[in-house]
């Protein structure tokens, strides 16, 4: 054989140890993180903090109950049960938090902003992604809340509240989708004649936009609820509190886009509680019949303590099907409002002018006995008021339960 043809080496000098090397501290990393996931203690059924849900349960246990051998077997045969052996890996996997972290700052540093379906903006704002309108589907829930105005004899208005992507445009990042947000609320606009106020609109003429909205949730913040309150309120007759009226309390909060995003380094938001002594003594009923609970005060105090995961929850006690504030300190009066949960902080401001508010959320409707047109009837309601993110306008919210 010629030179230059000898046969290579498949094996050089030096080339085994390196590549054993590597092979033993994978095995040993994989070993190591499984040890630590059957040693480290469980939190099952426990709030995570930072994603403001509860950890997935053993995949044989139920409501902390172990379930029975056939209900095993028919999660196996339907693949229920390896689906929730995956969620419970990822709930209790060693340092979880830390890689969803690592994941989230890759994939922006690496041009995929909205990866996890948040935008994350300048100014420590986060967006959500834009919405896919529906327009067929905006139609339907404007004719739903327009017939059961009509058919109660309410007089409608409609508050709309389009993404914080529409009213902080400065804090967008330089490359970015369309929201079409104000398209879709002036769509609805054309649809009905009740009076419709876009929230983005009102936010704009405030001079201060970037005050109306959280920087890690997408509800708007207490500013952001007085400026259509006052706007709203002057529409319905009456004249608004004035903000030196209220006393103020200030907490750390981190909102929906935070946890979804998993940037768990972005600084809190501040959430705020507006106080008056009619408020304070306000009497607040959750629920209809058997299942209502009483409270006194618009404001669920457990929600505000340190370490409660989600404060917005605070308002109103959180999301329910029904939920009526009685407030005698105000002028006579009764409006329903039908929302999803941006109504939940606007309601406590319109109860300082009306003795009575009936809040319906159809979402949570399933169930109850009695129908909104038999609330408003009973109370005495004068005027509907349906107040709505724009995804919710552009989603289905169960509207089929306004009757």
């Amino acid at each position: 054989m010629g030179k230059g043809l000898e046969k290579p080496d498949k094996n050089p000098r030096g080339s085994t140890a390196p590549r054993l090397a590597l092979v033993i501290v994978f095995c040993t990393a994989i070993a190591a993180l499984f040890v630590l996931l059957i040693a480290l203690p469980k939190h099952t059924g426990e709030i995570s903090p930072l994603e403001f849900r509860a950890l997935a349960d053993y995949p044989f246990r139920s409501d902390g109950k172990v379930k029975s051998a056939n209900t095993i077997a028919k999660e196996v045969a339907e693949g229920k049960f390896s689906a929730n052996t995956d969620k419970f890996l990822e709930d209790h996997f060693p340092a979880r938090s830390f890689f969803i972290a690592l994941n989230s700052y890759t994939a922006r540093l690496t041009g995929r902003n909205a990866d996890q379906g948040i935008v994350m903006g300048r100014n420590g704002r986060m967006f959500d992604a834009p919405l896919q309108p529906d327009s067929e589907r905006i139609k339907q829930n404007v004719e739903k809340i327009d017939a059961f105005a009509n058919d109660n004899g309410l007089k409608a208005y409609y508050v709309f509240v389009p993404s914080a992507a529409v009213t902080c445009t400065d804090d967008l990042p330089a490359v970015h989708l369309d929201y079409p947000d104000d398209s879709l609320i002036e769509y609805a606009r054309v649809l009905s004649d009740a009076s419709v106020i876009n929230a983005g609109s009102v936010f704009a003429d405030s001079g201060r936009p970037g005050d109306m909205m959280y920087l890690t949730d997408h509800h708007w913040t207490m500013d952001g609820a007085y400026e259509v309150y006052s706007k709203l309120i002057r529409e319905l007759g009456r004249e608004p509190v004035p903000k030196s009226g209220f006393t103020e309390e200030q907490y750390d909060f981190r909102g929906s886009f935070y946890r979804q995003a998993g940037l768990w380094l972005a600084k809190p938001d501040v959430l705020r509680v507006w106080r008056t002594e009619a408020l304070e003594n306000a009497s607040v009923t959750v629920g209809v019949g058997a299942a209502a609970t009483e409270h006194i005060g618009v404001y669920d105090a457990e929600k505000l303590k340190e370490g409660e995961v989600d404060r917005y929850a605070a308002y109103l006690y959180s999301n329910n099907a029904v939920t009526v504030i009685e407030n005698p300190q105000a002028q006579e009066g009764c409006i329903m409002i039908v929302k999803d949960s941006f109504g939940n902080s606007i309601a406590p401001l319109l109860a300082c002018n009306y003795s009575r508010v009936i809040m319906v959320d159809t979402r949570y409707y399933m169930g109850v006995p009695v129908m909104p047109s038999e609330l408003a009837a009973e109370y005495g309601a004068e005027a509907l008021v349906a107040v709505f993110g724009a995804d919710s306008l552009n989603s289905d919210c169960q509207l089929v339960f306004m009757r």
